[in-house]
């Protein structure tokens, strides 16, 4: 008796359970979905949909090439950041990649690909630019707060608490003192006038 089979929705291949178990390019795919990342399971489904944008239109996906896409994805996930088409580096965290998978997803439902795709060119683009985005709302954020603009400004700027100093204490001269000073100061003015005659 067979074993039962299933189309893959990313290649349309048949499978059964003797191919998933004992084909290498299967194995593989498998394996790169499980290590891709620690939080895989929000990623899987539009990295596998991402996936079939390679698929050709009219013939099947090979397992090999199925296992060098995922091969690849996984290389640029872990890496953290992609280059831009000026050479400028940015950040890529997970849910970059997630909203990136779901928008080539969206652009191919809408007609907006050219099917089958043929690099990662476009995907890390729209990577690169979300982290572009990023970038910028937080230099904006950063410049409204050094311009002190309400609500704004650092946290630790906000948690100080400002101290007022008191003026210095009056002291009273004594009275003999200040009589002494006021004949310095009455001879002073004396020779100061004796000298301008």
């Amino acid at each position: 008796m067979p074993l039962p089979a299933f189309r893959c929705p990313v290649c349309r291949n048949t499978l059964t359970l003797d191919v998933v178990f004992a084909h290498d390019g299967v194995r593989e795919s498998i394996l790169h979905l499980v290590n891709a990342h620690p939080e895989a399971g929000r990623l899987l489904r539009p990295l596998l949909a991402y996936v079939g944008l390679f698929a050709p239109v009219k013939t099947e996906m090979r397992y090999e090439r199925v296992a060098a896409i995922l091969g690849e994805m996984v290389a640029l996930i872990h890496a953290g950041t992609v280059r831009d088409a000026h050479g400028q580096e940015w950040p890529a965290p997970l849910e970059y990649w997630r909203l990136a998978f779901d928008e080539m997803i969206a652009r191919r439902d809408t007609g907006g690909l050219k099917l089958p795709l043929k690099s990662h060119g476009y995907l890390t683009a729209i990577v690169a630019g979300m982290s572009n985005k990023a970038a910028a709302s937080a230099e904006r954020h950063t410049e409204a707060q050094r311009a002190g603009h309400a609500g704004t400004g650092t946290a630790p700027a906000r948690l100080q608490t400002v101290t007022v100093s008191e003026p210095p204490a009056r002291t009273i001269v004594p009275e003999h003192i200040r009589q002494d000073m006021l004949r310095a100061v009455g001879s002073r003015r004396a020779e100061n006038l004796g000298d301008s005659k």
